[in-house]
């Protein structure tokens, strides 16, 4: 993930693990959640592609226009 505070990589066994701490980062910036953007490696291609949908979504949700 790359904030406006600098780089993170987000790292779990489970896929409902990273998805859930990358929510959580995504949400401290609040009306700001434009300025969050992020890419999903993983070794399954389908679930790189289910997180990615995942935090899209969730940027649709939190984005205030």
């Amino acid at each position: 993930m790359a904030t406006r505070d600098g780089r993170r990589v987000l790292t779990a066994q489970a896929e409902r693990e990273v998805a859930l701490m990358a929510e959580s980062v995504m949400r401290r910036y609040g009306d700001d959640i434009l300025d969050v953007g992020f890419s999903v490696a993983a070794p399954d291609p389908a679930a790189s592609r289910r997180i990615a949908l995942y935090l899209s979504t969730l940027v649709n949700e939190l984005d205030p226009a």
